[in-house]
């Protein structure tokens, strides 16, 4: 790169979004990102340290309430019962169809 802000030989100017460009020198190729450091491999830990941990996550999650449940389980009950009637309807409707295109096509 040039010190007077001109581009030099093999360097590019990478767009972003916000109209600022980012200088780029030679040999450097868009979309490929730096080398990351090779991963660690994980440690075994015994049975007692799983439950001590599955028991320090579930302290960190937020119960509902009791009146928030109430409510969720009534959404639930509500939508199915209407859900279940307009099936039943709808099946009704349907069968009749049926019966009276299997009369018709029988007549004949």
């Amino acid at each position: 790169m040039a010190g007077n802000g001109e581009l030099g030989d093999g360097d590019s100017v990478e767009s972003t979004g916000s109209g600022a460009g980012a200088l780029r020198g030679p040999g450097s190729r868009r979309g490929r990102s730096e080398a990351a450091p090779p991963a660690k491999k994980a440690q075994r830990t015994g049975f007692r340290q799983f439950v001590r941990e599955c028991v320090a996550e579930l302290g960190k999650v937020q119960w509902p309430t009791r009146r928030h449940l109430w409510q969720a389980s009534a959404v639930v009950v509500v939508v199915t019962v209407v859900l279940g009637v307009y099936i039943a309807l709808l099946d009704s409707v349907l069968t009749r169809i049926a019966s009276w295109l299997i009369d018709q096509y029988a007549a004949h």
